[in-house]
């Protein structure tokens, strides 16, 4: 739904990472505007952890389809010359949000024109670890407080590694957002088997459910594959998406 709050929470072994990258892909794909606020890695490993579900950061920012605002690239002086990357020329808890929104609203904007922006955080432990659990939670609150204003369509993606962060900091996360999916994983001696827990929708007919969650081989968003496990035996069901 338009301004809305997905929160995507997974384990240390979980590949639902790739689901944000995905939804972003896919958003892409439908002719929306993609925006990533990046916490978590130098823009180069960035483009090649999108790679993995196809989604080719480099050429899309070429195209005006998505921009990055690297925040990490800011903070630690890994800066890269590329078409629609953004940079802060310093990186302080106190006037973040207000750089950004100047980037938003100077940079962004004229290219979004007017598409629906899809903004990933990318991740938000990440941005945890760099500011700390309660200033994040702040700027978080200010984000979306700002954002409500300035994008009232768009959708903001908040992948979350939960242990990385304390349990109340996912609370919080799972308590403002309209969506909550929440990825779990288990090393047997076989295989990893993952859980995939739709747990949170604001429509009407939502039940909370869990699938079946794996990934095939190739470089595509659909190489993510989840299968529902029928509540009535545990076992799996018929519809495969």
């Amino acid at each position: 739904m338009p301004n809305s709050i997905v929160a995507i929470i997974y384990d240390t072994y979980s590949s639902a990472w790739l689901i944000s990258f995905a939804l972003l892909k896919s958003e892409i794909d439908k002719n929306n505007f993609g925006i990533i606020s990046n916490y978590n890695l130098p823009l180069l490993n960035l483009f090649r952890a999108a790679e993995f579900v196809g989604l080719e950061l480099k050429k899309e920012l070429k195209d005006d389809n998505i921009a990055i605002i690297d925040v990490f690239g800011s903070k630690y002086g890994s800066r890269f010359e590329f078409k629609n990357v953004f940079y802060l020329n310093y990186v302080d808890p106190e006037t973040i949000n207000p750089k950004i929104d100047m980037i938003y609203e100077h940079e962004i904007k004229p290219i979004l024109g007017n598409r629906t922006a899809f903004r990933v955080i990318y991740t938000l432990d990440g941005a945890a670890l760099m500011l700390g659990e309660n200033m994040t939670l702040k700027l978080l609150n200010q984000t979306i407080a700002v954002k409500t204003k300035l994008m009232p369509n768009s959708v903001l993606v908040l992948p979350i590694n939960k242990d990385v962060v304390s349990q109340r900091f996912v609370a919080w996360i799972t308590n403002i957002s309209e969506y909550v999916i929440v990825a779990s994983s288990k090393i047997t001696e076989e295989e990893i088997e993952e859980r995939l827990h739709l747990v949170k929708s604001p429509l009407e007919e939502f039940a909370p459910s869990t699938y079946t969650l794996w990934t095939t081989k190739g470089r595509k968003a659909e190489r993510l594959r989840v299968k529902k496990l029928t509540p009535e035996l545990g076992s799996l069901g018929k519809q495969e998406r």
